[in-house]
């Protein structure tokens, strides 16, 4: 079976990431069926219209995105009915919808072409737009082949925009695309960090090579800013097997990754510390220079950071770390601002500010000037604490200024993350053998 994806939108091919593709093919993927073709249009008729007129000879199911919208160059409807020869009739409790949608934003009646959104195709079933005003609509249709014999194929035309379509598609596509599944498949995905991707590769070849003759087997690896996921797939008709299959890959890379597995699927790093924070009913504070912020925007990124995060300062300036975090003026001139002995001193001045358990400091030269021989750009200095225990590390890295704070940030939160876990395993030590005495 085909399954084709028509991007619509002029703006996909100037310069704006179309992530619907990823969205789409990953979300089929997990049920054991794949894209057969992605095409990207423009919003011009013709083209989209030659683009439509393949993919109903070539596809048993066409997903289209984009072109829903009130302006004129929203032409999804209109050319699909063209090429399908269905008529479109305007769907009364859509254009009530549409109001009510501008009514809860304080909007008394939307504009003369919204209206535009409410005609649906004959015989296509409404898909809600619970974030939008341009519902979705599924159409059931009959195609001719060159033998005169009739096919029932499937459009989805969807909206645009990720927020509105993503919902869309998971709660009224996946369930009706399961219906065509085959095989049953898993995705177990290990986030690793604090080793290089050549190395994380060469110490997981042996289980990857030992599994190369199954088909019913796939390996992934993406590594992005020293962040780094490993992703296996296992396709069967027996659940039972392929969960005993993926517990059994798990293990063998567990054995050979050790403590450089964070998570895995949907855990982030900061989603990992947090869950560790409140178990051990701790807390975090963080003082930052080079990445202006960015690690304590990632420690709050999840619900729940108030139950384990106390306060974050950003000491952008000499004067700033000075008056903020107590760090000694003759620290500056003798050592700079970029140094292990300032990256110290703002770990101190953290713990003192905020009375938090556990703490991080960064200072460095994030680029893409500012730079000298021995010091330069890339240069950061990560400090982690545990109750005062104070631990620096110097850390060079290459890329563009917000590669090298994405991976300050990265390693700090790692770094914290091991010192946390580290704490942890010591005081489950401790009890087990208060018990076993």
């Amino acid at each position: 079976m085909n399954i084709e994806l028509i991007c619509s939108g002029s703006e996909l091919l100037t310069g704006k990431l179309n992530t619907h593709a990823s969205f789409i093919g990953s979300k089929l993927n997990e049920i054991g069926l794949s894209l057969s073709l992605i095409t990207t249009v423009a919003d011009r008729k013709n083209e989209f219209k030659a683009v439509l007129q393949e993919a109903v000879k070539r596809s048993s199911v066409i997903i289209v995105t984009g072109g829903l919208g009130p302006t004129f160059d929203d032409i999804t409807v209109e050319t699909v009915s063209e090429i399908l020869n269905v008529k479109t009739y305007k769907d009364e409790s859509v254009q009530q919808a549409i109001c009510q949608y501008f009514e809860k934003r304080g909007i008394k009646k939307p504009a003369q072409n919204n209206e535009r959104q409410s005609y649906i195709l004959e015989g296509a079933k409404v898909l809600e737009n619970r974030f939008g005003t341009a519902p979705g609509q599924m159409l059931h249709f009959n195609y001719s082949t060159d033998g005169n014999k009739k096919v029932r194929k499937t459009i989805f035309l969807l909206p645009g925009p990720p927020r509105e379509m993503h919902p869309m598609f998971e709660e009224n596509i996946l369930p009706f695309m399961r219906s065509y599944q085959v095989k049953m498949k898993k995705t177990l995905i290990l986030h690793i960090c604090g080793m290089a991707e050549s190395l994380v590769d060469e110490k997981i070849k042996p289980t990857i090579d030992y599994l190369s003759n199954n088909e019913d087997i796939e390996f992934a690896i993406l590594a992005h800013n020293f962040l780094i996921d490993v992703k296996v797939s296992v396709s069967g008709e027996n659940e039972l097997i392929i969960d005993d299959t993926l517990k059994n890959i798990n293990n063998e890379f567990i054995n050979v990754l050790g403590d450089n597995i964070y998570g895995y699927n949907d855990d982030t790093l900061e989603s990992v510390i947090q869950k560790m924070l409140i178990e051990t009913k701790r807390t975090i504070s963080v003082a930052e220079s080079c990445t202006g912020g960015m690690v304590a925007a990632k420690l709050t990124n999840t619900a729940g950071s108030s139950m384990c995060f106390r306060q974050s300062v950003v000491t952008y300036s000499n004067e700033a770390k000075m008056q903020m975090l107590n760090v000694k003026k003759e620290t500056l001139e003798q050592f700079g601002a970029v140094s292990e002995q300032t990256a110290n001193e703002m770990l101190n001045g953290i713990l003192s500010l905020s009375k938090s358990e556990y703490a991080i400091s960064i200072t460095g030269i994030a680029g893409p000037g500012g730079g000298s021989a021995e010091k330069p750009v890339g240069l950061v200095y990560i400090g982690v604490s545990f109750n005062g225990n104070n631990e620096v590390n110097k850390c060079q890295f290459l890329g563009t200024r917000q590669d090298i704070r994405e991976r300050a940030t990265n390693v700090a939160l790692d770094s914290i993350r091991r010192v946390i876990l580290k704490t942890r395993n010591k005081k489950i030590t401790k009890a087990v053998e208060r018990l076993k005495s």
